[in-house]
C-alpha cells in the first residue's frame, strides 16, 4: 500500500454544500410550520382542547414501583429490543452514576478501573461500559449523538451528572431509523421536557456525600423548574435543570509483580544454579480521588397547535477529576533477583512462595507521588419540528450542534531507593511485604529517579441534520412507510504527548553518564530544597488489614502539580553531575503529537411498519445505507541517514490521508403476542461501529537502521536497501474501516401481573463480528526521495480476524402484592447474562501474549467479556417507607495485554502478560422516608460489602495467580428531595 495524499476532496466541498442546503430547508420548515400555525390559530375560535403531548401517566414516575413500571412499558411497547433504567423521582436515577445505572441493565457490565485496559487504577464509580462484551457501544442525548473528545467516539458516561436524567435506555438490535454505530448497542440517556408535567413542576435535591476510607465530605446538589402556559400563540413550556456533584474516595492497592525464570542460586549447595521461578518484588500505593460533575440543561416546547411542535434544547455536562497517587514500586533488574538462602524461604515446586529477595548493590525501587487532573465538557445545542401534515403524514427534522473539548496533565515525579532485600510472602492471599525500615526511614539514602508528563487537549465539534417523514395507512398488512435523511460534519483535533519519561539519576547509569560510586544526595548539594520531599508513613494502610512496610521518603504533590517548572529545577540542578549524554525538554504540544480528523456521513434509510391485528403481528423491515468520508491530516517524516540518501533527507511532507467507505444495513424485527400478555419477539440487522479517531492519526514517522551484522560507511557511500532495516514509529491506520456485526434476538417476555410490574423474559442473542481492531506488523510501501518505493516493516491498527458471540439473559420483576400487610411492599427484580465467544485472529499481531520466558499462551477470550454476571435487588416500597438493596456481579474476564507493569524486554525478549479482572460484585443500598408528597428524606449507601477487587496474571511456567488487591470506600450520601 502506498500513502495517497490530496486538498479536502471535491465530495467533502459538495456534502458542506448539500449538508447548508439541508439546514436551510430545515430551517424554512420550522418558519414556515410557525406561519402554517398561525393562521390556523387566527382562524379557529379558540374553543379548541389542545391535545396533550404525551400520556402524563407513563411518563411521570414516583417511586420504585414507578420506575419499574415506566421501564416494562417501554420494554413492552418497543419496535425493537429495549431495556431501560427509568429515574425514581424527579433527577433521581437509582445510582450514583449514570456507569452505575447501565450496570443494572441486563447484558450490560462495567469495570472499576479509571481507563479501560488499566488494571493498576481503581474506579470507584466504574468505567468502561460493555454491551454483550463488547465496549464499541454508540452514546446519545435524546437520540442524538453524544460524545467526549477523547479521541474515542462515545461519550464518557462517568463525565455525565446522573442528577439531570429520566432514564437510560440501552438498544440491543437495530432499526432502519436508528443511527448506525454501536456494535454491541445503543444508550440513550434521556433528559425530560417541559411537556413531561402538567403546569408547574419545582423539584430540588441537596446531598452530603461521605466516603468512610477517604473520610472526606462533599456536596451535591440539583435544581429544575418546570412550567407550562396556555397562551394566545399556543402552549409553551420551559425547564431548566442544573447541578453540582463532587466526590472523594481513596484506595490502597497492593501488587505482585510479574515471576522471571533465573538460575543464579544455588540453593542445595551443589554447585549447580537451580533454575527458580521468582517474582520481580511486590509493591504498593494509595490513590485519593476527587471529581466534580457540573451539568446544565434547558428546554423549551412550543405547541401553537396540535399538529405542530416546535422545541430547542441546551445541554451542557463539565467533569473535573483530580487524582494523586503515592506509590512504591519495584524498578529493577528483574533476570537479577535472587532468594537471599540465609533466610527462611518456601517453594512449589521451582515456583517461589516466600523469602527474602534481593539482588547484587540492593534492589532498586521508587517512591513516586503521581498526579493526574482531566477537564472535559461538552456542550449541546439542538432545536426541531414535529410537524403532522396531515393526518396521514407526520414530518420530524433537527439540527444539532455539539462541541467537546478535554484537557488533562498527568505528571509523575520519582525518587530511587535501593533497599538492601524485599521480605514477600505469598502464602497468605494479599501478600505480606517486608523491608528495612531504618534504612528506608534515612533520607540520605534516595536520589530523584525520573520524571513524566503526558498531556491530552483535544477539541472536537459536529453539526448534525435529520429529517424523517412517515405516512400511516388506514388498513392493511402495511401500517406506515418511514423515510429519512442524516448528514453529518464532524471534526476532532486531539493532541496526546504520550508519556514522557526522563532520568534524573539510575543505577543504570553509573560508570557512564554518573561517575561511578554513591547516587547524588536529595539536596543535590543545597540546589534542591528539602520541602520537596517528605516521610510517607501509609497510615491506615488497607484498613489496617495488610502487612506493609511504614516509612518511606516521596516527592511532595506540589512537585507533580508544578509542571514543567518544577521538572525544570529538578533537572538543572542534576545537570552538573552528568558526565554526557542526558538532557532535558519539556514536552511539547507540537505536529508530533497531533491527530487532525475530518469526517462527514450521509445517511438513508427507508422502513416498513407492518403488522396483522387479528394475529397480533407486528414489526419493521427496513435498510439503512450510509457514506462515510474521513480525511486525517499529518506529516510524513523521512529518513535522514547518510548512507541511504535515496530514502530521503529527513523532509517534513504534509498529508491527507482519506478514506471512504459505504454500508448498506439492513434490519428487521418482529413481535408476536401468541397469546395475552405472553410475547415472541424477533430481530436481525447488520450493524457497524467506526473506529476511534485515536486510530487513525496520519503522522508517520519512517526509520531506517542498518541490519545485523552490516557496518555503516563511514566514507560516504550508501548502502543498498537489503543491508536496511526499514521501520516505522508513531503509526496508526487513517485507513481502517468499521468493524461489522451480523447480529440476531430472539425472546419470550411473559407479562403475568402486568399491572403490578410482574414480567419474566428469556432473551437468546448471536453475533458473527468481522473486521476487528488489532495491531498487526506488515510491510508497507512508501515513495523515496529518488522515486521508487520501498517497504516498511510497520506496526499499526488493521481489520482484521472475526469473533462469534453469543448468549442469553434472563430476567425477572415482581411486586409481592398478594402477602399480607405489611409484607404486600415487597418486590424483587433479578436478571443473569450469560455470553460465550470465540475468535479467530491471525497470529501476526503486535498484542500477541508472550510470557517472561518467551512461551506463548494459547487462544485468550475478548477482551472485556465476563462469561457470567447478574443483578438482584429486593425493594419494599410501602406508606412513606422506600428500601431498596442492589447487588451487581460479574465474572472473571480479559483486562488487557502487556499493560503498565505486565511487559517488558529481557533477555532478548519482548513479553507481554494477559491481566484478568477476577470475579467482583458490590452491594448497594437506600433507605428513603417520604414525610408528605413534597418532602423525602433518604440514605443512600454503595459497596456496603467492602469489596475487593482482585486482578489476575497469566503465566505459563509460573502459573496463574492473583497480582493485585484493591480496597475502596463504602460510600453514603445523606439525601433531602423537595418537590412541588
Amino acid at each position: 500500500m502506498s500513502t495517497r495524499q490530496s486538498r479536502t476532496p471535491a465530495s467533502r466541498t459538495n456534502f458542506r454544500k448539500f449538508q447548508h442546503s439541508a439546514i436551510a430547508l430545515s430551517i424554512a420548515a420550522l418558519l414556515s410550520a410557525n406561519a402554517y400555525a398561525q393562521e390556523s390559530q387566527a382562524a379557529a375560535d379558540g374553543t379548541d382542547e389542545k391535545k396533550e403531548a404525551v400520556d402524563l401517566d407513563a411518563v411521570v414516575v414516583t417511586g420504585i414501583r414507578g420506575s419499574v413500571y415506566r421501564a416494562q412499558d417501554i420494554k413492552r411497547s418497543a419496535d425493537t429490543f429495549v431495556d431501560s433504567v427509568t429515574a425514581l423521582d424527579i433527577g433521581a436515577l437509582p445510582d450514583r452514576s449514570v456507569t452505575e445505572t447501565l450496570s443494572r441493565i441486563p447484558g450490560v457490565t462495567i469495570d472499576h478501573f479509571l481507563s479501560v485496559g488499566d488494571p493498576e487504577h481503581f474506579s470507584a464509580e466504574g468505567s468502561g461500559v460493555q454491551v454483550r462484551g463488547l465496549t464499541q457501544v454508540r452514546s446519545e442525548l435524546n437520540g442524538r449523538d453524544s460524545f467526549s473528545a477523547s479521541g474515542g467516539r462515545n461519550l464518557s458516561f462517568g463525565d455525565v451528572p446522573s442528577e439531570l436524567m429520566a432514564g437510560v435506555d440501552v438498544y440491543k438490535n437495530q432499526k432502519a431509523d436508528m443511527i448506525e454505530g454501536g456494535v454491541g448497542g445503543s444508550v440513550d440517556l434521556r433528559t425530560f421536557m417541559p411537556f413531561d408535567f402538567d403546569g408547574q413542576r419545582i423539584s430540588g435535591t441537596l446531598s452530603e456525600n461521605y466516603g468512610d476510607f477517604a473520610e472526606e465530605y462533599k456536596p451535591t446538589v440539583s435544581g429544575l423548574y418546570s412550567n407550562t402556559w396556555d397562551t394566545s400563540i399556543g402552549k409553551v413550556g420551559l425547564l431548566v435543570d442544573i447541578t453540582h456533584s463532587e466526590l472523594a474516595t481513596r484506595t490502597d492497592g497492593m501488587f505482585v509483580r510479574p515471576f522471571f525464570q533465573n538460575d543464579n542460586n544455588d540453593l542445595n549447595g551443589d554447585g549447580t544454579n537451580e533454575a527458580l521461578w521468582l517474582p520481580r518484588g511486590a509493591d504498593w500505593r494509595t490513590l485519593e480521588y476527587e471529581r466534580k460533575r457540573d451539568g446544565a440543561y434547558v428546554a423549551l416546547q412550543w405547541q401553537p397547535r396540535d399538529d405542530v411542535e416546535l422545541y430547542a434544547t441546551a445541554f451542557q455536562s463539565k467533569y473535573d477529576e483530580l487524582w494523586n497517587e503515592d506509590a512504591i514500586f519495584v524498578s529493577n533488574d528483574p533476570l537479577a533477583v535472587a532468594i537471599d538462602a540465609s533466610q527462611p524461604y518456601e517453594l512449589d515446586g521451582d515456583v517461589f512462595r516466600s523469602g527474602r529477595l534481593t539482588q547484587p548493590g540492593g534492589v532498586p525501587m521508587g517512591t513516586d507521588i503521581r498526579a493526574s487532573h482531566r477537564k472535559s465538557k461538552t456542550t449541546d445545542f439542538s432545536f426541531g419540528l414535529k410537524w403532522s401534515l396531515s393526518d396521514a403524514t407526520e414530518l420530524t427534522t433537527d439540527f444539532q450542534y455539539i462541541k467537546a473539548t478535554t484537557k488533562s496533565l498527568d505528571s509523575t515525579v520519582s525518587l530511587g531507593v535501593n533497599v538492601p532485600y524485599i521480605d514477600v510472602d505469598l502464602r497468605g492471599g494479599r501478600p505480606t511485604i517486608g523491608v528495612d525500615e531504618q534504612f528506608t526511614g534515612n533520607p540520605a539514602n534516595y536520589y530523584w529517579g525520573f520524571t513524566m508528563d503526558h498531556q491530552d487537549d483535544n477539541e472536537a465539534e459536529e453539526l448534525a441534520w435529520r429529517a424523517d417523514l412517515k405516512h400511516s395507512f388506514d388498513s392493511g398488512f402495511i401500517k406506515s412507510v418511514k423515510f429519512g435523511v442524516r448528514l453529518t460534519d464532524r471534526d476532532a483535533t486531539s493532541i496526546d504527548t504520550g508519556y514522557n519519561w526522563k532520568p534524573v539519576f539510575q543505577t543504570w547509569m553509573q560508570g557512564w553518564a554518573l561517575p561511578s560510586g554513591a547516587m547524588p544526595p536529595l539536596d543535590l548539594n543545597g540546589t534542591i530544597n528539602s520541602s520537596l520531599v517528605h516521610l510517607n508513613t501509609f497510615d491506615n494502610f488497607y484498613r489496617g488489614d495488610a502487612n506493609t512496610p511504614g516509612g518511606f521518603y516521596a516527592p511532595v504533590l506540589a512537585t507533580a502539580l508544578g509542571f514543567p517548572g518544577s521538572y525544570q529545577a529538578i533537572h538543572d540542578a542534576a545537570a552538573p553531575y552528568y558526565n554526557c549524554c542526558i538532557a532535558y525538554s519539556t514536552t511539547e504540544l507540537d505536529d508530533l503529537h497531533t491527530n487532525v480528523q475530518a469526517e462527514t456521513t450521509e445517511a438513508a434509510y427507508l422502513m416498513v411498519n407492518f403488522g396483522l391485528d387479528d394475529a397480533r403481528l407486528d414489526g419493521n423491515v427496513g435498510v439503512r445505507v450510509v457514506r462515510t468520508e474521513n480525511a486525517a491530516r499529518g506529516f510524513l517524516i523521512y529518513p535522514n541517514v547518510a548512507y541511504a540518501p535515496y530514502l530521503g533527507a529527513g523532509e517534513s511532507e504534509p498529508i491527507t490521508a482519506e478514506n471512504s467507505y459505504t454500508d448498506v444495513l439492513p434490519s428487521l424485527n418482529l413481535r408476536w403476542e401468541f397469546a395475552d400478555n405472553l410475547i415472541l419477539r424477533f430481530a436481525a440487522s447488520k450493524a457497524i461501529a467506526r473506529p476511534n479517531f485515536s486510530d487513525m492519526q496520519a503522522y508517520q514517522v519512517l526509520n531506517a537502521d542498518v541490519r545485523d551484522g552490516v557496518t555503516p560507511p563511514t566514507d560516504g557511500s550508501s548502502l543498498p536497501p537489503s543491508d536496511l532495516e526499514l521501520t516505522g514509529s508513531s503509526f496508526d491506520n487513517p485507513y481502517l474501516e468499521p468493524m461489522k456485526s451480523n447480529q440476531f434476538d430472539l425472546s419470550l417476555e411473559w407479562y403475568f401481573d402486568p399491572d403490578h410490574g410482574g414480567m419474566a423474559w428469556i432473551n437468546l442473542f448471536h453475533k458473527d463480528v468481522s473486521d476487528y481492531f488489532r495491531r498487526q506488523t506488515q510491510l508497507v510501501s512508501y515513495p523515496g526521495a529518488d522515486g521508487n518505493d520501498y517497504d516498511y516493516l510497520i506496526t499499526r491498527p488493521v481489520n482484521v480476524g472475526t469473533a462469534r458471540i453469543q448468549g442469553a439473559e434472563i430476567g425477572w420483576n415482581q411486586f409481592f402484592d398478594f402477602l399480607p400487610a405489611p409484607f404486600d411492599g415487597f418486590g424483587m427484580s433479578a436478571n443473569y447474562t450469560y455470553i460465550d465467544s470465540s475468535t479467530k485472529v491471525p497470529n501476526n499481531l503486535d498484542t500477541q501474549p508472550v510470557d517472561t520466558d518467551g512461551s506463548v499462551f494459547g487462544d485468550l477470550p475478548a477482551d472485556g467479556l465476563s462469561k457470567n454476571s447478574y443483578n438482584v435487588a429486593a425493594f419494599y416500597e410501602k406508606g412513606p417507607w422506600q428500601i431498596r438493596l442492589a447487588y451487581n456481579w460479574r465474572s472473571k474476564y480479559l483486562l488487557s495485554i502487556g499493560p503498565n507493569g505486565y511487559n517488558g524486554g529481557d533477555n532478548n525478549i519482548a513479553w507481554k502478560l494477559p491481566v484478568y479482572s477476577d470475579d467482583y460484585g458490590q452491594l448497594d443500598g437506600s433507605i428513603f422516608y417520604k414525610f408528605n408528597d413534597h418532602i423525602t428524606l433518604g440514605l443512600e449507601m454503595n459497596n456496603l460489602n467492602n469489596a475487593e477487587q482482585r486482578t489476575i496474571m497469566d503465566q505459563n511456567g509460573a502459573g496463574s495467580r492473583v497480582t493485585s488487591w484493591y480496597v475502596n470506600d463504602t460510600r453514603y450520601a445523606a439525601t433531602l428531595r423537595v418537590t412541588f
